[in-house]
């Protein structure tokens, strides 16, 4: 993953549904404006180089004539979006030079084309959990689903129901790829007045990872949270001073060590939900890599499945 720097160049997905609209504002309200440029990206499908093969028979010209009204209906809607989404961006305190659209031909297929964009610069991109059709959605993987398992330099935002952007929940486990996550989460927020908690679990067994390395609390310590301080305390402290230094308050800043159980997803869900942290922030690896093996593509696809009404950070 590249180091953030600024000015930070953030991608917000468009394709006109709901929740794409719901993207954009959570995008509005948790970046800050004055280090944040904004690209409003929409990938246009060539429908009109479909129809031309078709004009030449008459049994279907009738049928391309509306089909073609509905494609540019599509593309006058998703203008009129892009026009309303830089309305609200301006409202929210971003300058005019700090938003971009983009509404390239679509030519390697939506998510590919937002792959191949990904690497101009970016350093986050923000994607509706659902779009259009929500039967496509379940039946076939979405195209945020797809972003988070092909987009891996930069985090993917993907933001579902309509969550609050000024709470942030970031798992934590003290490794070299958590802290990295750290920084530039950090850096994205930058000054604004999000609360941010870091949030690490123990065991129930009394088990506790940093990294790869395992290791049990004695049995006889009264308080195995305490006990495991002493061994996650520097490294959450480290965090705190990274976020520290991009500006934060330190009274917007809080941290929790939690015994868990194996299944960690539920628990990290209901930690945001009940305590109002509309964003979950998760590491690939190293950021709540416990066990390695329990994280790739399980501990992620199950928050993933679980938050629905929260924007899930993937770094």
């Amino acid at each position: 993953m590249q180091e953030c720097a600024p000015p930070h160049k953030v991608l917000v997905a468009v394709d006109g549904s709901e929740q794409s609209l719901r993207a954009i504002r959570y995008a509005a309200n948790v970046f800050p404006p004055d280090r944040t440029h904004i690209v409003l990206f929409h990938v246009q499908a060539q429908l009109f180089d479909l129809f031309a093969d078709l004009d030449a028979y008459p049994h279907y010209k009738r049928r391309v004539t509306g089909l073609k009204r509905w494609a540019t209906e599509q593309k006058m809607d998703i203008s009129n979006t892009m026009d309303s989404a830089v309305v609200y961006f301006k409202q929210k305190g971003f300058a005019e030079s700090a938003i971009s659209i983009k509404t390239p031909d679509g030519k390697l297929g939506i998510t590919q084309d937002i792959v191949k964009e990904s690497y101009d610069g970016y350093q986050a991109i923000v994607v509706g959990r659902t779009g259009w059709s929500r039967f496509k959605d379940w039946l076939i993987k979405s195209t945020a689903m797809k972003l988070v398992a092909k987009i891996k330099h930069i985090p993917v935002v993907v933001v579902g129901g309509q969550p609050d952007a000024k709470n942030l929940l970031v798992a934590f486990d003290g490794t070299h790829g958590a802290m990295k996550g750290v920084a530039c989460v950090a850096a994205l927020v930058g000054t604004s007045d999000h609360q941010l908690q870091l949030y690490s679990m123990i065991s129930h067994e009394g088990k506790f990872w940093i990294g790869d390395e395992e290791f049990f609390i004695p049995e006889n310590t009264d308080d195995p949270i305490e006990a495991v301080k002493h061994r996650i305390g520097p490294h959450l402290e480290e965090a705190r001073r990274r976020l520290l230094v991009e500006g934060m308050a330190p009274d917007r800043i809080s941290i929790k060590i939690q015994a868990a159980d194996r299944d960690r997803a539920p628990h990290i869900v209901r930690e945001a939900m009940q305590n109002h942290f509309g964003g979950v922030v998760l590491g690939r690896r190293g950021l709540i890599t416990f066990i390695d093996e329990y994280f790739v593509g399980r501990v992620s696809d199950k928050v993933l499945k679980l938050a629905d009404q929260l924007a899930v950070w993937i770094i």
